[in-house]
């Protein structure tokens, strides 16, 4: 039973297929990433979010080897919301938010990665390229 608890509470895969800057599917479940918020690519008639191309392609590069997520929660859509790793980065969500191409989604991550945006902003990495204020 507990073997069962710890195995639900993690997915692995080999370079799982990326849906944009903060979502992923990995071992059947799709997985958003804990505490990261990724411009929104296009959707319908809505114009994609500048960056947003360049979040996703980041991601890719983040998980092209093997990765594993831990799960934190389910969010409203019923994702697997999670801390992942790869063969590439030891934390692939705070790899995310330094590349400046995603910010810290401060309503569920209380100020987790907080020092990794600060520096992200202050080596005015990605987005922060254009701007030095808060998006």
């Amino acid at each position: 039973m507990v073997i069962a608890l710890v195995a639900a509470a993690l997915v692995a895969c080999t370079a799982p297929a990326v849906h944009d800057g903060d979502t992923l599917r990995c071992d059947g479940e799709r997985v958003r990433l804990f505490g990261v918020d990724a411009p929104e690519l296009k959707r319908g008639k809505t114009p994609a979010e500048p960056f947003a191309d360049a979040a996703r392609l980041e991601l890719e590069r983040l998980t092209r080897g093997r990765v594993a997520c831990r799960f934190v929660d389910r969010d409203r859509y019923g994702r697997f919301v999670g801390k992942c790793w790869s063969s590439t980065s030891p934390d692939v969500n705070a790899a995310m938010i330094r590349s400046g191409l995603a910010s810290e989604y401060r309503r569920y991550s209380k100020g987790l990665y907080a020092k990794v945006e600060d520096e992200a902003r202050t080596a005015r990495r990605g987005a922060w390229a254009t701007t030095a204020t808060a998006r």
